[in-house]
């Protein structure tokens, strides 16, 4: 416990190679209810608002593994806004790190739906795949919500299966295996005892 502090300290150093490590070290070592993580929440907010692309990814790795619910809503606003980075990679971070907001204070991220539809249809497959968990967890919490999405989630598996997507995410030829088999058990929720929803998949799932 010696050492916590200065792993604070290297998270707000200059060095990317130093702020990892004391995100890392604080990340693996303080537990939730230890003040020193409240320290980092200014870092964090900085880095989030950062113009350099590797400051602010570790701004969203360092949120999406040391907020607690106290600490949501002092960054849920920097986030949010990094849905429309022009970096995929920070874009895709995001929607991540809004989840694990929703899941930790649901009051404060009051619009996830919202958000995850504009990213679904995101022009890159990476941030379009990374929201199809969070679309799976909302749609076991509330199908209902969630069934508008079932011709947009279609859409996509047909992409999918015509080889639409860059051949980097195809896996032994077939296309974006781990991407079909979540949009699946999504069109299988939301499906469930539904005829009209039912009706709209049958095609794509032949």
């Amino acid at each position: 416990s010696f050492g916590y502090i200065r792993a604070v300290e290297l998270a707000a150093s200059a060095s990317l190679y130093h702020k990892r490590t004391g995100y890392l070290v604080c990340g693996a070592c303080l537990p939730p209810d230890h003040e020193f993580r409240f320290m980092l929440v200014n870092q964090m907010q900085r880095d989030l608002q950062s113009a350099n692309v590797l400051e602010c990814s570790g701004g969203l790795l360092a949120c999406t593994n040391l907020i607690t619910t106290d600490m949501v809503p002092a960054v849920a606003t920097e986030v949010t806004k990094l849905l429309s980075h022009e970096s995929a990679t920070i874009r895709k971070k995001s929607i991540i790190c809004l989840h694990k907001f929703y899941q930790l204070a649901p009051e404060v991220v009051t619009d996830l739906n919202d958000h995850v539809r504009r990213i679904l249809c995101d022009k890159d497959p990476a941030v379009m795949g990374s929201c199809l968990n969070v679309i799976f967890a909302l749609a076991l919490e509330n199908p209902q919500e969630c069934k508008d999405l079932v011709p947009s989630l279609v859409s996509i598996l047909k992409q999918i299966n015509d080889h639409r997507l860059p051949s980097d995410y195809d896996y032994h030829r077939v296309p974006a295996p781990w991407m079909q088999l979540m949009i699946i058990r999504i069109l299988g929720v939301l499906g469930k005892g539904d005829a009209t929803a039912s009706s709209g998949m049958y095609e794509i799932l032949n």
